[in-house]
C-alpha cells in the first residue's frame, strides 16, 4: 500500500497474479486473512480493555461531518430490506449408541440406510 496525498495504489493478488489499484480517498481497503497471524490479547490487556470508556457516537454527534447525510444511515438508508425473519425449527433428540463390535456397526449401518443416508 502506497499513500500519496489523496490516492492510495494497492496491489491486489489474483490467481494468476496481481493488479494495481490506485483509488482516492477516503476509501476502504480490506485484506486476506493469509495477510497476518493474529495474536492473543494477555489477560492484562483483556482486563485493561473492561475498565476503558466507550464512547457511542450516534446522529446527532456527527451530523456535522460533510461525510454524513441522514438519507443513507439507519434502518431508512441502509440498503438491506429483510423480507422474512424466522427461528428454526429445533432438531430432535440424538441416538447414542454404545459399543464398538461388529453387531454395533451393524445397527447404525441399518439406521442410515432406514433414513435414506446411506
Amino acid at each position: 500500500i502506497q499513500k500519496d496525498g489523496d490516492t492510495i495504489t494497492v496491489k491486489r493478488m489474483l490467481e494468476d497474479g496481481y493488479m494495481t489499484i490506485k483509488v482516492k480517498t477516503p476509501c476502504l481497503i480490506t485484506c486476506i486473512k493469509e495477510l497476518n497471524t493474529p495474536r492473543y490479547m494477555s489477560v492484562g490487556g483483556v482486563f485493561e480493555a473492561y475498565s476503558k470508556p466507550m464512547t457511542t457516537y450516534d446522529y446527532e454527534a456527527l451530523k456535522d461531518d460533510p461525510l454524513i447525510d441522514a438519507t443513507t444511515i439507519g434502518l431508512k438508508g441502509s440498503p438491506t430490506n429483510i423480507f422474512k425473519s424466522f427461528t428454526p425449527p429445533q432438531k430432535g433428540a440424538g441416538q447414542m449408541l454404545e459399543g464398538a463390535d461388529k453387531a454395533t456397526c451393524e445397527k447404525l449401518a441399518d439406521i442410515l440406510a432406514k433414513k435414506h443416508i446411506i
